[in-house]
């Protein structure tokens, strides 16, 4: 007879889609992903909350074991303002949808770029939920007189347990939160900026508690008992990152998703040097070590992008399979990786997507030239990092997805990386990582996603790739205009 295993439930919403996941711990703990379910990710709150609790059931039926918990987690400064009831009104204002508008400009200029980005550790004020507000002040929304904001992690946490929750993981992203440590509310003085109040955002759960308890009517829906615990899991990066073993100053993940993340942690971060390279800077999942994340916020969506515009009408499995083919021969053609703009390093709003020089004709070598563009992106981003926090310790983590499971794009990041790389062996990072979150704070269970072995990256200057380095010095030149 099976034994039976603790389980637990992660959630991971997601700009594209929403993932769900059963995970279950066996008797030493190894984490298994028992059942997947993706959805698109709604448009509107109220949809997310619906298709998330349809997804959350469809994989609670089939648990054999005992689930423990359930994780939230997602990504940051996307959600919705809520009525007076809790309700969700309208579509999810998105965090890549915007400007930010005159208002945030007249706001950053007002309180200080630099003061504002030492207080929250927040490089893209556009981006966050002060904006949204304010963009929709400008323009005369009705709703905001009474409104209250949540993020999408929160709607759903809310839907679970009846009050909206976040994470401080999630709250540093949003410009109303400061960086000196989790605390359960939003600032006061940071919110009176643009004239809030803290009881306009979600109360803010402390590393290690739970967001609360599964209501009698969530859990009939479910199928779970009624006071299950609901842990708000916080920032898919983040989330993704501690999941993988990232817990430790020195520590390092590459996290793929629509965007792609360097995530490191320190004991403290330089503010000045993380600001000016257009660096985001916050606490881990356990609130104790500081954190610095550089981004490329299109690195997924590029890829699509080549597929339907460089690439239309091709079988997307052939030339997939062509570009593994070609990313291990010579290197030298690739395409500057900006659809919008560069975020980090060295912000530049004006940066676009050029090819350097022409792309081929042949599909395979398109693709294989974007990307080249991408990973030399990380390997700046990386270089940059290694300026601002000195050397990484142990191997670079890849959190799977198209960056771990694409066996070009894996090619090309060990042929131009330096140290040494390990893929993540989980198809859903995230969502299994907020499993491990609610059954790590509920059950004490800790354990780390499985892991590949450890294989050597070969862009350091006397590695078997020795082009690597000036075409990395070559790539730099064309993104910063010297070329």
């Amino acid at each position: 007879m099976r034994a039976a295993f603790p389980a637990a439930i992660g959630v991971d919403i997601g700009t594209t889609n929403t993932k769900v996941v059963l995970a279950s711990f066996g008797d030493d703990f190894a984490v298994r992903e028992e059942r997947v379910r993706t959805v698109p990710t709604p448009a509107g709150g109220a949809a997310l909350q619906d298709a998330v609790l349809t997804a959350i059931g469809s994989v609670a039926i089939e648990a054999r074991d005992r689930v423990v918990g359930i994780g939230v987690a997602s990504m940051a400064e996307t959600g919705a303002l809520l009525g007076a009831d809790g309700h969700p009104l309208g579509e999810l204002l998105r965090w890549n949808e915007k400007d930010g508008g005159s208002a945030v400009r007249s706001l950053v200029a007002g309180a200080g770029a630099a003061e504002l980005y030492a207080a929250t550790g927040v490089p893209m004020p556009e981006k966050t939920p002060l904006a949204h507000w304010l963009t929709l002040r400008e323009a005369g929304d009705a709703r905001l007189s009474r409104a209250r904001w949540a993020g999408v992690a929160d709607l759903v946490v809310a839907a679970l347990v009846g009050e909206a929750v976040t994470d401080h993981t999630l709250a540093a992203r949003t410009m109303a939160y400061r960086l000196n440590g989790p605390a359960e509310l939003f600032d006061a003085d940071l919110l009176a900026l643009v004239g809030l109040t803290p009881d306009r955002f979600p109360r803010v759960a402390r590393p290690g508690e739970s967001a609360g308890t599964l209501t009698h009517d969530a859990a009939a829906v479910l199928g779970l008992p009624a006071g299950l615990p609901v842990v708000a899991a916080g920032h898919d990066h983040a989330v993704g990152a501690w999941a993988a073993g990232v817990r430790e100053p020195g520590c390092a993940a590459d996290s793929v998703g629509t965007s792609e993340a360097l995530y490191r942690l320190a004991p403290e971060v330089p503010r000045e040097a993380a600001r000016e390279q257009g660096m985001s800077i916050a606490r881990a999942v356990d609130g104790i070590h500081e954190s610095l994340l550089g981004a490329n916020p299109t690195a997924g969506a590029l890829i699509e992008w080549a597929l339907d515009e460089l690439l239309p009408g091709a079988d997307r499995a052939d030339v997939f399979a062509a570009a593994a083919e070609c990313s291990t021969g010579a290197l030298g053609a690739f395409l500057l990786p900006y659809l919008r703009g560069r975020q980090a390093p060295q912000p530049d709003r004006s940066a676009r997507l050029r090819a350097v020089p022409a792309l081929a004709a042949d599909p395979g070598m398109a693709l294989t030239a974007v990307l080249t563009g991408l990973v030399l992106q990380l390997a700046w981003l990386d270089s940059v990092q290694t300026g601002i926090l000195g050397a990484r310790d142990g191997d670079l983590t890849v959190l799977a997805g198209p960056g771990a499971a694409n066996d070009a794009w894996w090619n090309l990041k060990r042929r131009i990386l330096t140290g040494r790389l390990r893929r993540v062996d989980a198809a859903e990072p995230v969502a299994t990582g907020a499993a491990m979150l609610a059954a790590h704070r509920v059950a004490g269970i800790t354990t780390t996603l499985p892991l590949g072995p450890a294989e050597p990256a070969l862009g350091s200057a006397g590695g078997s790739d020795t082009g690597a380095p000036e075409l990395l010095a070559a790539f730099v030149s064309a993104a910063t205009g010297e070329r």
